[in-house]
């Protein structure tokens, strides 16, 4: 790499720590992570030893699931709207001067190689799980980090490649949308398949055997990060073996991408260009406090106008409109991705209960309703305009993401109940608490925009919705835990009783914030 790129990445490496330093925010928000790090860290300690740690290879296929969602998800956007290890002053400074193209992407990739240990920062958090039920130390995450950093780094180059590869065609991008789609259900269905014939009652032992074996291991990425998990904690001594394999293997791919770059397209700057405009176009929006949406390409007209709706109720047409036009099947991707999950997850801890799936349902149901389109009505002068009073304009506002989360629970909970052969009334209790925990996560967005809309720095107000959906759901929790402890109730009534308590919590978070549609000064808009 050349003396001007090392200058530019040495540069950049010390105005963003100066900007950390003048920045009160942001060194606020650096400490608040230690704090919460090191207090995960003492408390798992603190836990003392157990002497019934779960398999050690069960962790290994959980890391092998998460390196996989990583790695799958950010290389498969290539085949659709590319990928850029560049940012719009790459584009400016080093494009247009007279640097060679390959060393302008190895300075790509080092960049990158940074922004991918960032994503990955939230395993860490994981310490006092993983420690109080597997046993391991501070090393295996702090691993398992830099592995999670690599997939997704790896990742991030294949989509570029991709993209390259089959921009000039949408015939090839079509073939290789489908061959990597098969691929990787192959190889799922594949370990399945092979968890199925062991014919052991233990699904979760099965499914754990079959990620376990030296196939698995050897597809690339993402199993060649589990491969040097595995030589490094599996056994009681390291198995160099796996380690040189697993990390050649690795650094050959990315050697190859590189090769592939340089081959097929000496100029790349062209194919990363639209994707490098979009990627900022969408970081300049959200820093600006808007709201993008993906559009199609090729736009096919259909049934138009609302059909329906007076005054605010007009938004809840609008939004179902815009629903149906973004709809994949019967839900956006992004809501079939966590149905997905939960349904996997239901079929593999099948022999545990019902109440895993449970949590990791409402878990993932965090992140969801944050996607709701209310939330893109909040950022439009037209809400604020109707001469309606701002209780009523909210509910309209709201009233299709209500109509979406019962719908999703009871969808949901339908078919993990038939997985899991659940008995109605359990199914019910189920869907009842997820519309509840759909209400009260709802008005808790809202609570935080209202109050703490005015924060630039978007993770603190992340944070702070974390916290205050904890905090409004512990009336819930105490009341579950109080049926469960001290009567002899069947699961479905605490799961209802919780649902209602939850539902009242909800409702008057939602008062506490009726008045955020009386002036657009509220949202800091």
């Amino acid at each position: 790499m050349s003396k001007a790129l090392l200058y530019v990445l040495l540069t950049r490496f010390k105005n963003k720590v100066l900007s950390i330093v003048r920045k009160p925010g942001q060194m606020i928000f650096i400490i608040i992570l230690a704090a919460m790090f090191g207090f995960t860290v003492f408390s798992g300690n603190q836990s003392g030893v157990s002497y019934f740690y779960r398999s050690i290879d069960e962790l290994l296929s959980i890391c092998l699931l998460v390196f996989g969602i990583s790695y799958v998800l950010t290389a498969y956007s290539g085949i659709s709207k590319g990928a850029s290890l560049f940012s719009m002053s790459d584009v400016n400074l080093i494009f247009p001067s007279p640097i060679k193209p390959i060393p302008a992407l190895i300075y790509g990739l080092i960049q990158q190689m940074g922004t991918s240990l960032l994503l990955g920062f939230f395993i860490l958090f994981q310490y006092t799980t993983v420690h109080n039920f597997y046993g391991v130390n501070i090393d295996f995450l702090i691993t398992v980090f830099l592995l999670y950093a690599v997939t997704s780094f790896c990742g991030q180059l294949t989509a570029m490649v991709i993209y390259i590869l089959t921009s000039s065609s949408d015939k090839k991008r079509k073939i290789a949308k489908y061959s990597f789609i098969g691929i990787v259900l192959a190889a799922v269905v594949a370990i399945f398949l092979y968890a199925l014939s062991m014919g052991q009652d233990d699904m979760i032992e099965n499914v754990v055997s079959a990620a376990s074996t030296f196939p698995v291991m050897l597809f690339p990425v993402i199993g060649w990060a589990k491969m040097i998990l595995t030589g490094l904690f599996a056994g009681e001594t390291v198995n160099i073996l796996y380690i040189i394999l697993g990390a050649g293997l690795t650094i050959l791919y990315v050697a190859l991408m590189v090769i592939l770059v340089k081959v097929k397209q000496t100029d790349y700057y062209e194919d990363v260009l639209k994707a490098t405009e979009v990627s900022f176009s969408a970081i300049t929006a959200k820093k600006e406090g808007k709201l993008t949406e993906a559009v199609p390409q090729n736009v096919k007209v259909g049934k138009t106008g609302l059909g329906a709706g007076e005054g605010s109720d007009v938004f809840y047409y609008k939004h179902k409109v815009e629903s149906r036009r973004a709809k994949s099947f019967i839900f956006d991707v992004p809501t079939l991705v966590y149905m997905g999950i939960t349904c996997l997850f239901a079929f593999i801890f099948k022999g545990e209960g019902i109440l895993p799936i449970l949590v990791l349902s409402i878990y993932l149901q965090m992140f969801s309703v944050a996607l709701g389109r209310w939330v893109k009505e909040l950022i439009m002068p037209y809400v604020y305009l109707i001469p309606e009073k701002p209780m009523k304009k909210l509910l309209n506002c709201l009233k299709e993401s209500f109509v979406k989360i019962t719908t999703e629970a009871v969808v949901l909970f339908a078919i993990v109940g038939l997985i899991m052969k659940l008995d109605p009334l359990e199914i019910l209790g189920c869907i009842l608490i997820r519309i509840s925990c759909g209400v009260l996560f709802t008005a808790t967005n809202l609570f935080c925009d209202r109050f703490f809309g005015g924060i630039s720095l978007k993770a603190i107000t992340l944070i702070l919705y974390f916290l205050f959906s904890m905090i409004f759901a512990l009336p819930a929790i105490v009341t579950a835990v109080i049926l469960y402890n001290f009567t002899y109730t069947d699961l479905w009534v605490i799961y209802t009783v919780s649902a209602i308590v939850n539902t009242l919590a909800g409702v008057l978070t939602l008062f506490i914030s009726r008045n955020v549609l009386q002036y657009a000064e509220l949202n800091n808009r």
